[in-house]
């Protein structure tokens, strides 16, 4: 055997190659280098740092050619969802048409949502999508519109900076849980409104009508929650599980979301502020000119919805899940339930006339009738409340074609007979009430406005000062109460929800300065407990002296505020 062999340290690791030549064995060692362990660490730090540095490298030249390829004006942002393409414009962003969840077609037509169906590529976010399936608002016509592939959702904010934790507010429309949508023009955020406020906007559209909340028996013996109805309200949580996940990339602090709704949208929010599904996805609620007025229990409408049922002609759920959206609408009572398009909601009740079957007490989104969630300690959102009025809630739909022509005679014999079937004595006591020698903020046309206001303190004005008062003795957050009484153009039903878009019945913009900044208190937790938004300072003595009159009814003046 060779003796030249080279020697190695101790404990370092050799082996011997073996080779045969001939009959004699020839041994080698090969000598493995001691190489020491920071040696190989910093080789590693260094490999690390390079790969680093090349991936920011590359990062940036397809940040720059993203940036290059871009049409002026756009912008890109990437979601759970995949990469949407905006707009930037008037100092904003925008973002429209976003998926919040999947179609709901075929077997989802009924059910809860789903996840979205996220597709390859850049996604067009430069535009409103489908309204959900409806009747034309404000037609004769009956012309069906929209699709049933619409839960989409919509986003304006000054900044993409995921580091900017701005304030979000999140807008659900209105429209009786009938019509409308999340992008109706001159109805929605817009780009003005981010940049000026420093907010960012959410606007979705959610499931209407029949399509988001017929409660009917065959529906819930196919549910895997034992319920049917409230798909409506299903996919308003759904949009703020979207806003959770994703309003980062878009500047916005998932933990600074305020929902606010007007009409049906304010309805809504009270619905969210309630249900324990909503739990911890806002810490802020406002509730414009909504209403209370459902509670009809799970079964009592899907009796009353067989009516709808024999329309169709079907008995089994496939073949409800087949019919057109046009079959569908058309299927609903409007007629026979005038609710069911909410036509009495503008009027005085009519007695014995059907309470629609829209939105109900399924034991799913809301677990039980309204307020007895508050009543009886259930789970539901305690966070700061802000509910708010018009002064007069129904002169934009006045419920009759010729009440601007009315006398004081015509007004006493309207109110008798849509009262007198209630019980004798309740028209002299609603005349004496609102009476004809109440001081009149108009030259002409108070009998007019003597049964709108009427009809605004029953349906609207009173059931929300009773909202406020529970809210004040439940929750341990704030609550707010409000009143709009300006005089310089009609106030209607909607028009304090509008207060920072651009509408042709927005009222002045000192008027939307105001109201802005007691969202400001509320949204900025800057307001002590206990402070709540009194009524305008602009408004006159005649609107002040009418309004003493006709809040005797509930026993409380709203020249006093509402203390939480």
């Amino acid at each position: 055997m060779n003796e030249d062999v080279f020697e190695v340290p101790e404990g370092t690791e050799y082996r011997y190659l073996v080779q045969e030549e001939g009959e004699e064995e020839v041994q080698y060692v090969r000598r493995r280098h001691y190489v020491s362990p920071f040696l190989v660490l910093s080789r590693r730090c260094i490999f690390l740092v390079c790969l680093g540095v090349l991936s920011l490298l590359t990062l940036a030249g397809y940040l720059a050619y993203v940036a290059q390829t871009l049409p002026p004006g756009s912008a890109q942002v990437t979601t759970d969802c995949g990469e949407f393409q905006g707009r930037q414009r008037n100092g904003a962003y925008s973002f429209k048409g976003l998926p919040y969840a999947a179609p709901p077609i075929g077997e989802r037509r009924w059910a809860p949502p789903a996840k979205p169906w996220c597709g390859n590529g850049v996604g067009d976010a430069t535009r409103f999508r489908s309204k959900c399936p409806q009747v034309q608002p404000l037609s004769d016509t009956g012309k069906v519109i929209g699709q049933e592939s619409c839960l989409f959702l919509n986003v304006w904010t000054p900044t993409l900076s995921p580091d900017a934790a701005l304030p979000v507010m999140v807008w659900i429309h209105g429209g009786y849980l009938h019509m409308l949508s999340g992008g109706e023009e001159g109805y929605s955020p817009t780009e003005e409104l981010a940049a000026q406020t420093g907010m960012v906007y959410v606007s979705f559209n959610y499931r209407l009508n029949a399509f988001g909340f017929l409660a009917l028996e065959l529906l819930r013996e196919g549910s895997p929650t034992n319920t049917s109805g409230n798909y409506g309200f299903m996919d308003q949580i759904a949009a703020l599980q979207w806003v959770q996940r994703n309003i980062k990339v878009f500047g916005g602090d998932p933990s600074k979301v305020t929902i606010f709704g007007q009409s049906s949208g304010g309805t809504s929010v009270w619905t969210l502020m309630m249900s324990p599904l909503a739990k911890g996805l806002f810490r802020a609620a406002v509730d414009m000119s909504g209403s209370y007025v459902y509670s009809a229990s799970l079964e009592k409408a899907e009796a009353d919805n067989l009516l709808f049922l024999n329309k169709t002609g079907c008995n089994d759920l496939a073949c409800l899940r087949k019919l057109s959206t046009t079959l569908i609408l058309r299927a609903i009572p409007w007629k026979e339930y005038p609710s069911w398009g909410a036509d009495d909601l503008m009027d005085l009740p009519t007695k014995d006339s059907f309470v629609g079957p829209v939105a109900v007490v399924d034991r799913h989104v809301l677990p039980a009738p309204p307020f007895e969630m508050w009543e009886k300690g259930g789970v539901f959102n305690d966070v700061p409340f802000l509910i708010g009025t018009t002064e007069q809630e129904t002169d934009f739909f006045p419920p009759y074609e010729n009440i601007s022509m009315w006398t004081w005679g015509d007004y006493g014999w309207f109110v008798t007979d849509k009262l007198s079937p209630f019980s004798e004595g309740l028209p002299k006591e609603a005349l004496d009430l609102y009476p004809s020698s109440a001081l009149c903020p108009t030259p002409d046309r108070c009998p007019e406005r003597a049964y709108t206001t009427m009809v605004s303190d029953m349906r609207v004005t009173c059931p929300n000062n009773d909202l406020a008062k529970k809210a004040a003795a439940a929750l341990h957050s704030p609550v707010y109460r409000y009143v709009v009484t300006h005089d310089s153009i009609s106030c209607r039903h909607s028009s304090e929800g509008l207060w920072s878009f651009p509408s042709r019945v927005l009222f002045p913009r000192p008027d939307s300065f105001t109201f802005f900044g007691g969202l400001e208190k509320l949204l900025g937790d800057r307001s002590p407990p206990g402070h709540c938004l009194s009524r305008s300072s602009s408004q006159s003595t005649s609107s002040t002296s009418l309004r003493r009159v006709r809040c005797r009814s509930s026993g409380q003046s709203t020249q006093q505020p509402l203390l939480s």
